[in-house]
């Protein structure tokens, strides 16, 4: 770390750049489309590559890997969709049947040279890729209830397993294409075994010759350019006839193919390098097939490398203690941005290398209230760090990833961030520290929406501070009048009272311990910090005389700003005290207006269950009165004639008066709504049910219950709703 990163105090400075103690970037450079996609959101300040460097710490293969570090911002849908797939994987992790993301070598890097870079060793780490997305599908595919999600993704996978097979039937375990990937390399490959064999017992036979023995160097058979070979001490070379290959280092030694092999090694070398061309010919015609499926293998690439990210993003929870963001809308979320005890991931990264001892948390809150935080405090105190980490969770959260912040913390997901960070010179334009503010507050300012975040750290520095003042107060109101969410830190007193004057927005100061001349790094929203300069420099040691003179001319200055600060305090205490109040009386009427319909509700359920009942009683009378009704038709026989036909007029009425008096209208109307699939309740079982099947001739209602089906009279039916 250099020496303009520590604090007095030995610390590092949170406001400076941190210290490249993470990578910046891997190997391989991002896509210019990526880089395109990243500008608006003002990627390179906000030290996006290191983030996403550290975050691939969790990555388990080079395919997931690759895609976290070229992820750009996704649409608002697709950033909300990987964020609840990050808490499905979250919710997995731990468990001893965690997917295996292993074997997923990436395709991409695999099909980057085309057809003659498909040599045995990427097709080999394709069919691996393939075989390990296969087992990632009938993983989440198994487990669709408990990641819904996740298992949805898996299902676009597409189906490979023709291409797995033909890299199988060509490919041995080892990655060599086998004997019997074709006829003729079968018949190739059996000729260099035989003529392999043959060259080697031609071989122990020339070494078992006495006189060839006695000037060997070593009883071992050498090979040189694939040529069988003996060690010959040099002075006694001219007594083995053959071929000279090679020399020993030392001199002592020349390797010589006996004559005794040079024929057969010559029909050996013609019959592999025939075997070699029959081996190209497959492995070209096998990547003309893999090719030929290139568009399937990056849907593959794609879909996989959306299971993985969610893996890793959920890794990245539990290692870092981080959450994906919630936004405003969703259950528990706040209705603009809150960040919950916010710690910039780089700074952890320290603390997990002992580089610094701790983190303290953050919380930065903004769109609910007020549009506009304006930060100020001492230098060193936190400032800028926290902008950079606001702007930071805006960026990954755009990206689907997940944010170094406390449960509950709340990320709108932003169009763009516009940042103004940091005071390098913008040489290549040769602009001034000055200038080259002014050009990125122009960019905000020209593209900034309502939807957007600006970042403006150090508003009105770098130039006379009147000027700054003035030119920093109309950047303010331009961006405030149009709604557009802004953080901004500055030391311009101008500034501060911004605040106090437009109801939008909000004063915020950082922690400094004027005692040890440290920075608390707490962030306090509501009230503006001081500089502590004068305070400091006491400390420091600065001549009293010299302190003097600047406090009387800085003492008018703050008396006014301290009458207007109590002025507007004053205001705001009574604007709170009403809006209190008015919030407890809405609270109240909420209370009574919740009692109410929660009695009317009982009273309908309560008057629907009597009437239920009363229905069911009246049925039951009506029955008891049939069945007297039947029985008396059953003696009519023996009456006579005249009295028979008298007392079956008088049953026939009686029978009319009691279909009539059956059934109520409502109850009528619910019997005749009745179909099958329609919920309904059975007092008898206590249980809620559905029609499975009506038999309106017998008044039956066939009901499944759990898996049984059960018969029951109409009677024994009633409204689910009544109960």
């Amino acid at each position: 770390m250099s020496s303009q990163d520590v604090t007095p105090s030995g610390r590092p400075d949170p406001d400076s750049t941190v210290p490249a103690t993470v990578p910046r970037s891997l190997p391989s450079a991002v896509p210019s489309a990526v880089t395109a996609a990243r500008e608006p959101f003002a990627a390179e300040v906000l030290e996006l590559d290191a983030v996403l460097a550290l975050y691939a710490r969790e990555a388990s293969s080079s395919l997931g890997r690759r895609a976290l570090m070229e992820l750009a911002p996704r649409e608002p849908a697709q950033a909300t969709a990987a964020l609840a797939r990050i808490r499905e994987a979250q919710e997995r992790i731990g468990r001893k049947d965690e997917p295996n993301f292993a074997g997923l070598t990436d395709p991409k890097a695999l099909l980057a040279e085309g057809l003659r870079g498909l040599d045995e060793t990427r097709l080999s780490a394709l069919r691996a890729c393939l075989a390990a997305s296969r087992g990632l599908v009938e993983w989440f595919g198994l487990r669709r209830e408990e990641v819904p999600a996740l298992a949805e993704i898996a299902d676009l996978v597409p189906n490979l397993r023709p291409l797995e097979a033909r890299l199988d039937d060509v490919l041995d375990w080892r990655g060599r294409v086998k004997p019997s990937a074709s006829e003729l390399l079968g018949r190739l490959d059996r000729i260099v075994s035989e003529m392999s064999e043959r060259i080697d017992r031609a071989m122990k036979d020339v070494v078992a010759r006495g006189d060839v023995r006695a000037v060997l160097s070593d009883m071992a058979i050498h090979r040189r350019g694939g040529r069988p070979v003996l060690a010959v001490k040099a002075k006694s070379a001219g007594r083995v006839r053959g071929l000279v290959h090679d020399r020993s280092q030392s001199g002592e030694s020349v390797f010589i193919e006996p004559r005794e092999v040079v024929e057969l090694g010559n029909r050996m070398a013609e019959a592999d390098a025939d075997r070699r061309r029959e081996v190209e010919r497959i492995l070209l015609e096998l990547g003309r097939e893999v090719l030929a499926q290139e568009d399937a293998l990056m849907l593959l690439t794609e879909t996989v490398a959306e299971l993985e990210l969610a893996w890793i993003g959920a890794r990245v929870c539990v290692r870092m203690s981080a959450v994906a963001a919630i936004q405003p809308g969703e259950k528990g979320a706040a209705r603009g941005l809150l960040i919950k005890r916010g710690r910039h991931p780089l700074l952890l990264a320290q603390v997990e290398a002992e580089t610094l001892a701790d983190v303290v948390p953050i919380d930065v809150r903004l769109g609910d209230d007020f549009d506009m935080l304006i930060i100020t405090g001492p230098n060193t105190g936190g400032k800028t760090l926290a902008l950079k980490t606001t702007g930071l969770f805006a960026l990954l959260t755009a990206l689907g990833l997940p944010v170094t912040g406390g449960e509950g913390t709340t990320v709108p997901l932003f169009d763009r961030v516009a940042a103004d960070i940091g005071d390098e010179q913008e040489i290549s334009q040769n602009l001034s520290t000055f200038a080259s503010h002014l050009v990125r507050i122009e960019r905000a300012l020209r593209t900034a929406t309502p939807h957007s975040l600006v970042l403006l750290d150090e508003l009105g520095g770098g130039t006379d501070p009147d000027e700054g003042g003035a030119l920093g107060t109309a950047v303010l109101e331009a961006l405030l009048a149009r709604g557009v969410p802004t953080l901004v830190s500055t030391h311009i007193g101008k500034l501060k009272e911004f605040a106090f004057r437009h109801a939008r927005a909000e004063n915020a100061c950082t922690e400094f311990d004027l005692a040890t001349l440290e920075p608390r790094y707490v962030l306090h929203v509501g009230s503006p910090g001081e500089s502590g300069a004068l305070i400091i420099a006491r400390r420091l040691g600065l001549p009293e005389d010299v302190l003097q003179v600047a406090e009387q001319r800085t003492h008018r200055r703050e008396g006014e700003l301290a009458e207007l600060m109590d002025d507007v305090r004053d205001a705001r205490v009574q604007a709170e005290a009403v809006r209190n109040a008015a919030e407890g009386e809405r609270d109240k009427a909420r209370e009574v207006t919740r009692e109410l319909e929660t009695r009317r509700e009982e009273l309908e359920r309560r008057s629907d269950q009597l009437e239920a009942e009363a229905q069911r009683g009246l049925e039951e009378r009506v029955r008891d009165a049939a069945r007297g009704v039947d029985r008396a038709r059953a003696l009519l026989p023996q009456l006579s004639n005249e009295a028979a036909q008298a007392m079956a007029a008088i049953l026939n009425q009686l029978d009319q008066d009691l279909s009539g008096a059956s059934l109520t209208e409502r109850r009528q109307t619910f019997l005749d709504s009745l179909r099958k699939g329609s919920l309904v309740y059975l007092p008898r079982y206590r249980q809620r049910v559905l029609v499975h099947k009506l038999d309106r001739e017998k008044r039956e209602v066939v009901c499944k219950l759990g898996s049984m089906k059960v018969r029951v009279a109409y009677d024994e039916v009633t409204p689910y709703e009544s109960l």
